[in-house]
């Protein structure tokens, strides 16, 4: 339910003493950067420091790897979009106006039936449930955004070669999203918050989350946080504001 006062002034209350998990468990098996594990970490002391409580937690998904759901979750139609925004253009869709991914995609997505869908969302749903256990426990999730700092351009592309919709998970989603897509399917609020720098010279996301329609406690524990880390400050060496 909404809470009946503004966000923008539940925003800048003080939480209540709340319990944190630390969360690090590499869900797609891409492992977590030193650099990144030590900024996440320092942010769970500056939380600690102010009198909440941190654990490290380990969120339980029900027994189900989610690149097994994801494809068929996201894919469905796939090939139906694509076909109606041929028909709009006048042009077919086919390996040469498309990247080999999407291809493969393309190519792949017919085959996911209403009942294989249906399957995906009640493993999805078993997911949701194990995953809602946490929010009986904790109040914020904490951990990092990414597993790593931005990769370099190119890293992540639909012309990758050795990838199809087979492995396209974890070969393309793993990394930017092992620690994001848990709240894509619960439904939970969350915020990134750059609260360090890596030594490569790129900002580390630290992720704030809270229980689905707890948005307010995801600004509360972010207000006091980047006010315990503040950030707003600070420069890249290469800005266009400049």
């Amino acid at each position: 339910p909404k809470p009946r006062m503004a966000y923008a002034k539940l925003a800048a209350r003080a939480p209540k003493r709340l319990k944190i998990g630390l969360v690090l468990e590499p869900f797609f098996g891409v492992a977590v950067d030193p650099e990144v594990e030590k900024a996440t970490r320092a942010a769970a002391k500056a939380l600690e420091a102010m009198g909440h409580i941190v654990e490290e937690a380990k969120p339980d998904m029900g027994g189900v790897h989610l690149s097994e759901i994801t494809r068929d979750l996201f894919f469905i139609g796939f090939d139906v979009r694509l076909n109606g925004y041929g028909q709009a253009m006048h042009r077919k869709p086919g390996p040469d106006n498309l990247e080999p991914v999407s291809w493969s995609i393309y190519q792949k997505a017919g085959e996911i039936t209403p009942a294989r869908f249906l399957t995906a969302w009640s493993r999805a749903n078993l997911c949701r449930r194990a995953l809602g256990r946490f929010w009986t426990k904790y109040d914020i999730w904490l951990s990092p955004t990414t597993a790593t700092t931005a990769p370099a351009w190119g890293t992540i592309n639909l012309s990758k070669s050795g990838v199809a919709f087979e492995n396209l998970v974890d070969k393309i989603f793993a990394l930017p999203t092992q620690f994001t897509i848990p709240h894509n399917l619960m439904g939970t609020p969350a915020i990134s918050l750059p609260l360090a720098m890596h030594s490569n010279g790129l900002p580390i996301g630290i992720q704030v989350a809270a229980a689905p329609a707890r948005d307010h406690g995801v600004l509360q524990g972010a207000g006091v946080l980047e006010a315990a880390v503040p950030w707003a400050g600070r420069e890249p060496a290469m800005w266009a504001g400049r």
